[in-house]
């Protein structure tokens, strides 16, 4: 493992190379293992890179800091996942700029993403916004949703809190390294977050924080969620950002209306002008995904590879996906998906309806 991240880190910091790139190559070529270290070949002629991109990686030294980033991926015990991973979340490799690797403490699993929401909002909410984010968020983890979020002060907090508190699962995704506890008052509520989800960046442990990481973690929060739910917080507020990601990878928004009054009531508000769904409560949610739910929340049952890869294809498409369309994304001969969806509707983890519409259970 050791290898494998410090040559996607190497990867990334060459010049010329943003995610984009580094995550083109890592498809076309494999690990970057394969094109740095070991087998430099794979790139020599390859067009994609200047020559001085190449001779960066081919230079066979580690990336700069590398033994401090050991140490502090073995003294917070740090997971790694790559976008070539079966365990990268299958719903952010779709968005606008995935990140090529995610850092994490705690479980990344896929049931923690089946029903997984966001829940962002302002810094400084009004009593009003405390009282409402604790009781949805309460009350969607009790039905079995994840709730992700920030880790911020104000809403992001809460929204934690209130659903490990009604012994949910939530994610937090972090504008710094996953040891980096920012702001640090909220480690303790890190520590539980690691008990019962996980601790989410796409920072290298050690780096410095830097302000503008923190609206970029912001597309994450979204990709990783069926939904986005915008609490409070003004037009130009972090929580609306996340909202614009939300609808530019295709997920549900949410909106709590407020007080016309108050600035933190503007982005909502306006939300809502803009065709946001308005929500009083975390029924007004769950009701969004009813064809997926169930009155009791059930365990998702194991599936093979091949199902789970499909099955991960499906959920991205909540409102059903035609079976035409499944052949084009997949690849798959006729007989071949018929077969895989055959066996995940035995198993109970989709709904083939008139149409040859296929919908996802979970």
């Amino acid at each position: 493992m050791e290898n494998k991240i410090k040559a996607w880190i190497k990867l990334l910091s060459a010049p010329e190379i943003g995610n984009a790139l580094a995550v083109k190559l890592a498809r076309m070529l494999g690990e970057p293992t394969t094109f740095i270290y070991h087998n430099p070949n794979k790139i020599k002629d390859l067009d994609l890179i200047s020559n001085r991109t190449r001779d960066f990686l081919l230079d066979g030294k580690s990336p700069l800091e590398w033994r401090k980033i050991s140490d502090l991926i073995e003294e917070y015990k740090i997971g790694f996942i790559s976008i070539l991973d079966d365990d990268y979340p299958a719903v952010l490799k779709n968005i606008f700029d995935p990140p090529p690797f995610l850092f994490y403490r705690g479980r990344i699993k896929l049931e923690f993403l089946l029903r997984a929401i966001a829940v962002v909002g302002t810094r400084k909410p009004s009593n009003y916004g405390k009282i409402m984010s604790a009781d949805i968020c309460a009350n969607l983890a009790k039905k079995g949703f994840t709730i992700v979020s920030g880790l911020a002060y104000g809403i992001d907090s809460i929204a934690h809190k209130s659903a490990l508190e009604a012994g949910g699962k939530t994610l937090a995704v972090m504008g710094t390294g996953v040891e980096q506890i920012y702001p640090t008052q909220n480690k303790w509520l890190s520590e539980k977050i690691i008990e019962n989800g996980a601790l989410i960046s796409e920072i290298i442990p050690g780096e410095k924080i830097e302000r503008w990481n923190f609206p970029k973690r912001n597309r994450i929060i979204s990709g990783l969620s069926l939904g986005c739910l915008v609490i409070e917080g003004n037009r130009r507020s972090g929580a609306l950002l996340t909202a614009k990601f939300a609808v530019d990878q295709n997920r549900d928004v949410f909106a709590l209306p407020g007080d016309v009054n108050r600035d933190q009531a503007q982005g909502p508000n306006y939300l809502i002008q803009q065709g946001a769904k308005l929500v009083l409560c975390a029924e007004d949610i769950r009701e969004e995904y009813e064809l997926v739910m169930d009155k009791e929340v059930a365990a998702l049952p194991e599936l093979a590879r091949d199902e789970k890869k499909l099955f991960e294809l499906i959920r991205e498409y909540k409102s059903g996906i035609q079976f035409d369309n499944l052949i084009i994304k997949t690849g798959l001969q006729v007989s071949e998906l018929s077969d895989l969806l055959l066996n995940l509707q035995i198993k109970s983890v989709i709904k083939k309806i008139p149409g040859n519409k296929i919908f996802p259970l979970f």
